[in-house]
């Protein structure tokens, strides 16, 4: 029989859809949508806290509140990030021409420690070759705290300023500060030793500085390289890096309200405002999160631009990536024990509660884990963490899951897949809940640890050691589910209502899916390239050692190791092993060596070739057109996270590897 109540659920989510589909072209139906979310949301923990408590024992209370604790964290972390996009930046953009003739000098720190040669010149070069009307007012500086005598040679070659330091106190910050004291200029760039600056880097970024109390402005970092979410999943074409929607959505929000993050590199600060606050942060592993609050709390303005202006290599491998986000998480409970920022004058209410809520964002970990172990604890030790019928689920916490559903992803533009987003949750829970417990209760002393980036490596294998708790609550989700089962069919007996097992059922099914795909997550892929290659269609014209013209061919890929040309000929045997070539690229040209030959129709063949002895000059003008571009010409990703695709590339490519790994493992 139908009941009001379904009736007016069924309604509720008719009118639900057709403001999730309005919203799509209208900002007013977006906002409805968030507010929907805010309300239904509201009305499911009251009931929650009123009608769903189980009270059956002591021990079943407390997972109880537990879980509603959890279930509020979750809510107030959503709440501040719907506030955030509530209204859109409308923020006017800046340019050079705002400085009216009046250019400040700017020095360029390039921290590095232990980071690879390679990696580091192409860095320097790019930033050589950015574009400034002064350019007698750019200096150059490679803080070298690793003090490596071939770093200093490089710096000599290419005609920049070293700066290394008997001590190492302090880090990255300490480094940043050490160079302070020894250096002039009026604008401070922080660049990562990995990030390559875009050619149009100071253009888009200096301007802003026409405004005195301008403390520094950010631009976000993006990424050449797959990270280990897109390169073990197979799903490069299909997912973004995990780090796009905070570093180009989330910090353009932030510039609404001055609150925008200091993310450690791609930043240009004035010297005055790092003055005024003694220098980079030091005390705590996340530096950059506190030095941008403190330059805030000071009174000075920030601002983001929302350009890729510099790229850099995200993490490699999975292990890699657990070890970065576990200094963040504990970088971020440093901070507000160190500083505080509900308590920080200057900060106004709204950027104290953004910062606070980006302390509060790494306890998200802990609450997945309640998420995941709830179902699990009632179902294998029969302790109750929700009591609650099926209408209560139905008429409570379906409309609230279906808005939270609609309106990220209309807020997220379609960019970011909830099941995506689910499984980033799942796999990080038990390091990030690790790492904050760590830091918040025992308060462990661990170090800043540089993130490894451009370590290339020719086998796969499973990184059992991350995968274990994955695999545990993998294991303990699945024997849960099959204990249900026999339930259900009468095959074993059970102490409580049959809602509650059903319920669970589907709460376990929830969680499978997750862990199942985060299981994968720890199979490293080889990477055997040392430098990632980018797509050209340059025409080339290559000649023998001799200068005589062989043949004209183009580009496919390339970088500063090498290149892959096409060549629309049958005739293959003007190459021979090892053979020296020249070839002409817009102008320049280039001392390679002949490698491989491979055919790609019956009309045409790809040869792949390494470049030799590179002068300064020809390797500038290959990371310029590479790594540098400009902006302008870097063409826009559209990677809209469609949930079949990805499942196919997991389901299918990535099992079929993940079993040969396991059988030669085992």
């Amino acid at each position: 029989m139908i009941t009001q109540g379904f009736i007016f659920l069924a309604l509720f989510i008719v009118l639900l859809f057709v403001i999730f589909g309005l919203s799509k072209k209208n900002n007013f139906f977006r906002k409805i949508l968030i507010v929907s979310y805010i309300i239904s949301m509201a009305v499911y923990l009251i009931w929650r806290i009123f009608y769903t408590l189980p009270d059956m024992n002591a021990i079943s209370f407390v997972l109880g509140i537990l879980l509603l604790i959890a279930e509020i964290g979750g809510f107030l972390l959503s709440f501040v990030f719907y506030f955030l996009f509530f209204n859109e930046n409308q923020k006017e953009k800046k340019s050079l021409e705002d400085l009216n003739n009046q250019y400040p000098s700017i020095d360029v720190y390039i921290a590095t420690y232990n980071e690879d040669e390679l990696i580091l010149k192409r860095a320097v070069l790019a930033a050589k070759n950015m574009r400034y009307p002064k350019l007698e007012q750019l200096q150059i500086y490679i803080l070298d705290d690793g003090s490596r005598p071939t770093i200093e040679a490089l710096a000599k070659d290419l005609a920049v300023n070293y700066i290394s330091r008997e001590t190492h106190e302090h880090a990255k910050a300490g480094n940043l500060n050490h160079a302070l004291a020894l250096t002039k200029g009026e604008l401070i760039v922080t660049l990562d030793a990995d990030m390559v600056p875009r050619v149009d880097f100071l253009e888009k970024m200096v301007g802003y500085f026409a405004n005195p109390k301008m403390g520094f402005v950010q631009a976000p970092q993006t990424f050449f390289n797959d990270d280990p979410y897109q390169f073990n999943f197979y799903a490069r074409d299909y997912l973004s890096n995990d780090q796009d929607f905070f570093m180009r959505r989330i910090e353009a929000q932030k510039d609404i309200y001055n609150s925008v993050m200091y993310v450690g590199s791609n930043a240009i600060f004035s010297r005055q405002c790092l003055k005024e606050i003694g220098g980079f942060s030091t005390g705590v592993i996340t530096e950059d999160m506190a030095t941008g609050m403190l330059i805030q709390a000071k009174g000075f303005e920030t601002r983001f631009v929302n350009e890729n202006l510099a790229s850099g290599l995200a993490p490699e491998t999975f292990g890699d990536l657990i070890k970065q986000r576990d200094r963040w998480s504990r970088g971020n409970i440093q901070v507000a024990r160190k500083f505080n920022p509900l308590k920080m004058k200057g900060l106004n209410m709204i950027q104290k509660l953004l910062y606070a809520d980006g302390i509060h964002y790494w306890f998200s970990g802990i609450y997945k884990m309640i998420f995941l172990l709830a179902p699990i604890w009632f179902i294998l030790l029969g302790f109750y963490s929700l009591n609650a019928d099926f209408n209560g689920i139905i008429y409570f916490w379906l409309p609230s899951f279906l808005v939270s559903q609609l309106a990220f992803n209309r807020i997220s533009q379609g960019k970011q897949a909830v099941l995506v987003s689910n499984v980033y949750e799942t796999v990080m829970a038990p390091f990030m809940s690790y790492a904050v417990i760590g830091e918040a209760v025992f308060r462990t002393k661990h170090q800043f640890v540089v993130t490894n980036k451009g370590k290339n490596s020719h086998k796969a294998f499973y990184n059992w050691k991350i995968a274990t708790p994955i695999l545990v609550l993998l294991c303990l989700s699945l024997a849960a589910l099959i204990k249900c089962i026999l339930i259900l069919t009468n095959h074993l007996t059970f102490n409580g209502p049959d809602q509650a097992i059903y319920i669970n059922f589907f709460w376990l099914l929830y969680n499978l899916i997750a862990l199942s795909l985060a299981a994968l997550l720890p199979f490293e892929r080889p990477r055997f390239r040392k430098a990632e290659r980018f797509y050209s269609d340059k025409p080339v014209e290559i000649f023998d050692e001799a200068a005589v013209s062989l043949v004209t061919g183009q580009l496919i890929d390339w970088n500063e190791l090498g290149a892959r040309i096409k060549i629309n000929d049958k005739n293959k045997e003007i190459f021979n092993n090892d053979q020296k070539l020249l070839l002409k690229i817009d102008g320049y040209l280039i001392n390679s060596k002949f490698i491989r030959i491979s055919d790609l129709s019956e009309s045409a063949y790809s040869i792949s070739i390494i470049f030799e002895s590179l002068s300064e000059k020809n390797y500038a003008y290959i990371v310029e057109q590479t790594y540098a571009k400009p902006s302008d010409e870097i063409p826009l990703e559209d990677k809209t996270n469609r949930i079949s695709l990805i499942i196919y590339a997991i389901l299918i490519q990535n099992w079929r590897s993940f079993k040969k790994v396991i059988l030669r493992q085992s």
